[in-house]
């Protein structure tokens, strides 16, 4: 057999390469590669952004398919759908890359999936009993019948979330970039075809449901390929004992990601119930065109983010903060310059390419500006207190973040300002919490890297023989 360094096995080995004659060796460690963390951003990214692509490509013929009611049935299905997909899983999702034994992250996937089934059997019910009374509340009563779209959405955003964790544990990144991709793409053909078949009201809606199954789906056979589905030996009796160890994700961190999410989709709700289907649907378009891409792109850094951030924690705590402030950096300057394009473009960009109907559309994507900004940023980095077990910390600013911004928006309606008041009202209280949010996980991290740094430099003592 040839020996390693002439066959180039594994990472750093030696190999022998003829070079104008003559023999030379260089080892393979000494080209340059990508981090992991890198080739992570890379694939999620690339996914993300062939996705987005298909979804900006295909907004204009969107905008002149449908209506802004239309637009604004679609948000509110969406909202509700997010608010009650974003918990299905209990948050023990959250756990997955977290938990050191991989017989636990299994048992883990589990219980997230039975969670997801248990969630969507309850929201069958409610829709059942109370669909035709949430459509009169929001002035839509032809919305009724769509609101059906939303346990299925739900339950199919709930496995994206378990697998996802599972997919960002054992970093397959392409995965994850394959989903944001096919998901994007279900989305836009189902309303494409929806739309230029008559289905006006439903169409936008039907195509956001289906394209959360495409995701569920695309993750499902990754997960099954690579051979980590849950399997038959997590009994109940093994599911239960994992969930008692893991107890605090579903009694602290499902309320608190209610909360987090009803801080941004409740203001878009009180919108939509205080100003009617038009503005929810001008505001829809904003978010379509604006805020969704970049908070797809926030996702892809933020799966990356928590990987290693979760390695630093349990491998190198000293290195903590270094690790939160570089993606600080980066992130800031992303944001910084988008929405100093958006905050001078928007208006004639989105009257000139989707119609002189949704210049609201534009005035409203400038109000949103400093939010998205904001979000872009503190929300990857939120999932610090997730990783350093301060869910305590998070629940409190959760609960912050909902009063403000839905009491903001609620104080302008009331008060009878007009619906681009509400909007900046909305923005700017929100991208102020997500500045706190963001001093809060800069405090943990500083905190976990000084006590690492402490623990490495102490001396041990050497028992005496």
């Amino acid at each position: 057999m040839a020996p390693r360094a002439a066959r180039g096995g594994g990472r750093g080995a030696s190999a022998d390469r003829t070079v104008e004659g003559r023999r030379v060796r260089w080892r393979a460690s000494a080209w340059p590669t990508l981090s992991a963390g890198r080739r992570g951003v890379i694939s999620v990214a690339a996914g993300s952004a062939g996705g987005q692509v298909l979804a900006l490509a295909a907004a204009p013929l969107l905008a002149r398919l449908y209506r802004p009611a239309d637009f604004g049935h679609l948000t509110v299905v969406a909202a509700l759908a997010v608010t009650v997909g974003t918990v299905a899983a209990l948050r023990f999702e959250m756990a997955i890359p977290l938990a050191e034994q991989e017989s636990v992250a299994r048992a883990l996937v589990g219980l997230g999936l039975v969670a997801v089934c248990a969630t969507a059997g309850l929201g069958s019910v409610l829709v059942l009993l109370a669909g035709d009374e949430v459509a009169r509340w929001f002035g839509q009563p032809e919305l009724a019948p769509w609101l059906w779209v939303v346990p299925p959405s739900a339950a199919a955003m709930g496995v994206v979330l378990v697998l996802n964790q599972l997919a960002v544990r054992h970093r397959r990144y392409g995965a994850i970039g394959r989903r944001n991709l096919f998901q994007s793409a279900g989305v836009v053909v189902t309303q494409i075809v929806a739309g230029v078949a008559g289905l006006r009201t439903g169409g936008l809606t039907l195509g956001f449901g289906f394209g959360q199954v495409v995701a569920a789906v695309v993750l499902l056979r990754d997960a099954s390929g690579q051979g980590v589905a849950v399997k038959a030996d997590h009994g109940p009796r093994r599911l239960l004992a994992v969930a008692r160890r893991y107890r605090r994700f579903p009694l602290l961190m499902a309320p608190s990601g209610l909360l987090n999410i009803l801080g941004t989709q409740l203001p878009v709700l009180l919108i939509a119930f205080w100003y009617g289907s038009a503005v929810a649907g001008w505001l829809g378009l904003t978010q379509r065109v604006i805020a969704m891409p970049a908070a797809l792109v926030a996702s892809a850094v933020a799966q990356v983010y928590l990987a290693e951030i979760a390695r630093t924690a349990r491998e190198a705590p000293a290195g903590s903060r270094r690790v939160f402030v570089s993606a600080s950096r980066k992130l800031a300057l992303i944001a910084a310059v988008s929405a100093l394009a958006v905050v001078v473009g928007a208006p004639g960009v989105f009257s000139l390419i989707f119609g002189p109907q949704w210049h609201s559309s534009g005035s409203f994507a400038q109000g949103m500006a400093v939010f998205m900004a904001a979000q872009f940023i503190a929300s990857p980095l939120s999932q610090t207190l997730v990783v350093f077990e301060r869910q305590g910390l998070q629940l409190a600013w959760d609960v912050g973040r909902l009063v403000a911004v839905a009491g903001a928006v609620s104080l302008v309606a009331l008060l009878g300002g007009s619906p681009l008041v509400a909007i900046w009202a909305f923005g700017i209280a929100g991208a102020l919490t997500y500045g706190v949010g963001w001093l809060m996980s800069l405090r943990v991290v500083t905190v976990a890297s000084r006590a690492g740094r402490e623990s490495r430099s102490r001396p041990q003592l050497v028992p005496q023989s």
